[in-house]
């Protein structure tokens, strides 16, 4: 394109051209193979906006008298040909709302996105967020998509999922944020993905710490780490991790209706930690015959559930151990059956 346009150049040099009138040329030539997009002046941009503002309304007209397929037709000329303009915002909420009506509810989300990301200023921004946020939820709800346009298909949460997400981007500061991130996370349960609902409530109570669903974060994500448990056996990662987020909640929401069942959980993980530091302090005292180490894993018991059967057994062992008891496993054990100690 270049090497055309300095052929051109050349051509015109040997031509009878005045010099004014060649430079008119190279001027419409440099324009031609320019990339740059020509200006739009004043009068055209109102103009433009004059159309796509009467096909608005000529489709407005019918979309009130019912005839929305028309009036869809209507919308998707604007949003293809004015997309830069007022109308264009306009017709792409008509189209979402039309898309509602239909429950095709993938690409009314997708309409709602178009007025956030090209009309930013729209004047009805909160409902454009409530529309999506009606979206996702059908979603989330069983909505299923339809294959051939016709034939139901399987069930979205994936794509509810991503919608809640988007939500959380378009308005990180309205409403509709803290209410889209517990959806994740009670999708991510529906999901059976743990971490995931585990990663949404943590960004619900520390990005939106005075939400009204702030004490269900904290309840549901306590109760998260709490199914994580495997065992008294097992690492204690996440009983830790409950017993922490039950305790904040008795910090936080002491009046909550949720305190007697936060109380009675925090004593079972607590219970559960008790045990399994005995387990511990047992296999040191037992099997390595290492009572130093048997002594702090025995008080941890202690410290951590004070009234559990778990502390009741560890004061009985650090007991023996000041005593000079000998732990009974099933060497000495024998030797005590024979009579040797």
């Amino acid at each position: 394109m270049q090497r055309a346009f300095l052929y051109l150049l050349i051509a015109l040099s040997f031509t009878g051209l005045h010099a004014p009138a060649q430079a008119g040329i190279v001027d419409s030539l440099r324009w031609i193979w320019s990339d740059e997009e020509p200006e739009v002046t004043q009068s055209e941009k109102e103009a433009e906006e004059a159309e796509a503002q009467a096909i608005l309304d000529k489709a407005t007209a019918r979309y009130e008298d019912g005839n929305m397929w028309l009036a869809n037709r209507g919308f998707k000329k604007i949003i293809k040909k004015y997309e830069e303009t007022p109308a264009a915002g306009e017709a792409l909420f008509y189209q979402a709302h039309y898309y509602m009506t239909k429950e095709r509810w993938g690409k009314a989300f997708k309409s709602f996105q178009g007025i956030v990301d090209n009309h930013p200023r729209f004047e009805q921004f909160d409902r454009v967020i409530s529309g999506q946020f009606e979206c996702a939820t059908a979603h989330m709800e069983g909505a299923r998509g339809r294959i051939l346009g016709v034939i139901p298909g399987f069930k979205q949460y994936k794509l509810a999922n991503d919608e809640f997400e988007q939500i959380v981007r378009n308005a990180r500061f309205g409403d509709y944020a803290p209410l889209s991130l517990m959806n994740i996370a009670l999708l991510a349960n529906m999901r059976e993905k743990p971490e995931d609902a585990i990663d949404a409530l943590d960004r619900l109570i520390n990005y939106y710490p005075q939400s009204m669903l702030a004490p269900d974060a904290y309840f549901n994500l306590a109760k998260t780490y709490s199914e994580l448990v495997r065992g008294e056996a097992y690492d204690q990662g996440s009983t830790r991790q409950a017993i922490s987020y039950y305790e904040d909640f008795l910090i936080l929401f002491p009046n909550n209706q949720y305190i007697g069942d936060v109380e009675a959980n925090l004593e079972r993980m607590e219970n559960l930690l008790a045990s399994s530091r005995l387990n511990l302090g047992d296999f040191y005292y037992f099997y390595r015959a290492n009572n130093t180490a048997a002594l702090i894993f025995y008080n941890e018991a202690i410290t951590t559930a004070p009234n559990s059967d778990a502390a009741a057994e560890a004061r009985d062992r650090i007991a023996d151990i000041e005593a000079g008891v000998r732990p009974a496993t099933s060497s000495n054990l024998l030797g005590k059956i024979l009579g040797f100690n």
